[in-house]
């Protein structure tokens, strides 16, 4: 019997429900996506995402720093590495390979299987710029956003061959600023903003590049 009552105490102080699967980290990413969404950045603190997601206080400060970080680590595994994946294929596909299509498909599907997570990033944009902590960890999220971006352009246009007649990192930042208008648009209003939008948008970019090439523009510094 003291041995039952020892294991049982183990447990409730580890926190942990018997129920939850996965490990802490992915438990606590699900659990936040879960919480911030339905109260918002500010109205959920770190002890209710792990009472939420079944883990001790020390397993959360085991994988996040602060619900800064834990939140900037639900963006990383949920958005921001795919948008690098989609950034992949425009990187490594052949000249003759046409991306535009396939990466508006693979973006609209990010939107709609994370919709509560780009409603957290507009939220987490609006504190930001509010608050230089918040906003110096948001810019330093974009830059590197913004830095993979620009290389995949460039190897992109190394590939076709078609010269660029603005600077990539140019580009980058207003492709980004393009798809983040065009997540929130989706969230609010899907049949306006098609899975095939963002690709019709990108063609469009890359024949204007394609006209200022043949009319002699130049990327300027």
């Amino acid at each position: 019997m003291p041995q039952r009552a020892a294991s049982h105490k183990a447990k409730r102080l580890d926190g942990r429900r018997s129920e939850v699967r996965g490990t802490a980290r992915e438990r606590l990413l699900d659990a936040a996506e879960r919480l911030l969404s339905d109260r918002g950045y500010q109205g959920a603190s770190v002890d209710l995402v792990n009472a939420e997601a079944g883990v001790s206080k020390g397993a959360f400060y085991h994988h996040f720093s602060s619900k800064e970080e834990l939140f900037l680590g639900l963006l990383e595994d949920r958005f921001d590495r795919r948008a690098r994946g989609l950034m992949a294929i425009t990187e490594r596909a052949s000249a003759e390979q046409a991306t535009a299509a396939e990466v508006s498909r693979g973006f609209a599907q990010m939107v709609d299987e994370h919709r509560r997570l780009v409603l957290l990033m507009n939220e987490f944009w609006a504190l930001a710029v509010r608050d230089p902590t918040l906003r110096d960890r948001w810019v330093r999220r974009q830059e590197a956003l913004r830095r993979d971006l620009t290389a995949a352009l460039e190897a992109r246009h190394r590939t076709t061959g078609l010269p660029l007649s603005i600077p990539a990192w140019r580009l980058a930042t207003a492709i980004i600023a393009l798809a983040d208008g065009l997540a929130m648009d989706r969230v609010a209003e899907p049949e306006n903003v098609p899975a095939e939008l963002l690709g019709e948008m990108l063609d469009l970019l890359y024949d204007g590049l394609a006209y200022r090439a043949q009319a002699g523009g130049s990327a300027e510094a």
